[in-house]
């Protein structure tokens, strides 16, 4: 029956505890406090639409269990909230082209100009600086490294053109040190508000 299937489980390793009220799974590779930081870092996440972040919640609650998942789920939205996934859905070709080193080409719409103009650019990875995503490139035509915000990205898309090397734009050899680059762009003003 069902309790040589639990003490089957203890067996192997699983750990089960018992209450008077019964058994739970009491090994979690997150603990409450943590899951629940997830939860409201994508409730107060403005760049990520409502039904994304009820999406996502689902998600990080299923990680927690059926009791906690409904305590993780509850609570409204602490953020004004996008009206769409625009910007997931940029970072999602963003990372696929930083994997494939490809160029990507994108409009940029900082400005909120009705006439937009395609840039390509060799992505070098994802920075989160100051509640907003900004991407480490080379903008084709420079001879510098950028750093981009993403919120003013439309129409993104990989190309099949190789990237051009950080290296030929910056002094950076090896891995692109990311972190080092972000404090670097808060540091001499590359990071705009938006």
């Amino acid at each position: 029956g069902i309790y040589r299937d639990i003490d089957a489980l203890i067996e192997y390793g699983a750990d089960i505890r018992k209450t008077g009220t019964g058994y739970y799974l009491a090994g979690r590779e997150f603990s409450v406090s943590e899951l629940r930081t997830v939860a409201w870092a994508l409730k107060s996440a403005g760049f990520i639409s409502r039904r994304r972040t009820a999406q996502l919640l689902q998600k990080v609650a299923a990680l927690g269990g059926e009791h906690m998942g409904k305590k993780l789920i509850r609570g409204g939205m602490t953020a004004q909230k996008s009206e769409n996934d625009e910007l997931l859905s940029a970072m999602d070709v963003l990372d696929k082209a930083i994997a494939a080193r490809r160029q990507v080409t994108f409009s940029y719409d900082k400005a909120r100009e009705t006439t937009l103009k395609r840039i390509r650019v060799s992505p070098y990875g994802l920075m989160f600086i100051k509640g907003s995503c900004y991407l480490a490139c080379n903008i084709e035509g420079k001879e510098e490294l950028s750093c981009l915000p993403v919120w003013p990205m439309r129409s993104v898309r990989s190309d099949m053109s190789p990237w051009r090397h950080y290296s030929e734009v910056s002094d950076y050899r090896g891995e692109f040190p990311l972190e080092e680059f972000a404090a670097k762009a808060v540091r001499s003003g590359m990071i705009e508000e938006n």
